[in-house]
């Protein structure tokens, strides 16, 4: 039974441009329309090739970076999660408040020389990170 409700929901869900298929046994979703969402090929390599070079320091800026945009999406998916679910996030959540309270990043906010249709998308990305530094904040303290 179990089985034809996640067919059909993934039926459903192709036909919304959504795709599910199973890796090592686990259903797995993305947008057709952004088919790389998920997979950080690009970002891996380059920071493989940072780190081959010896450039920890931009490997590093990168991966915090990555962080932050996971912690985002995190914080964004955790009220749709109950019980064990959110039991599963919230331990890797711990860990991620933990590292930010040992590690904590220093945030430009300078805005100086970017032309205005950067400006908003930067504007959103300095918001976006200062509310995930308040949700890790908050959620340290639990």
């Amino acid at each position: 039974m179990l089985c034809l409700a996640c067919f059909l929901v993934g039926r459903l869900s192709v036909s919304h441009g959504v795709v599910t298929y199973t890796v090592n046994g686990l259903p797995t979703s993305f947008n057709r329309a952004w088919p790389t969402y998920g997979l950080p090929l690009a970002e891996d390599e380059a920071l493989l090739v940072l780190l081959r070079k010896g450039n920890a320091t931009n490997a590093i800026a990168s991966l915090e970076a990555m962080l932050d945009t996971a912690a985002y999406d995190a914080m964004c998916r955790r009220p749709l999660l109950r019980g064990h679910e959110l039991q599963g996030l919230d331990k890797v959540l711990a860990k991620v408040a933990r590292y930010r309270e040992q590690f904590p990043r220093v945030m430009d906010t300078s805005t100086n020389g970017l032309l205005s249709g950067q400006l908003q998308q930067y504007e959103r990305l300095i918001t976006e990170k200062g509310d995930v530094d308040h949700f890790l904040h908050e959620f340290s303290r639990q």
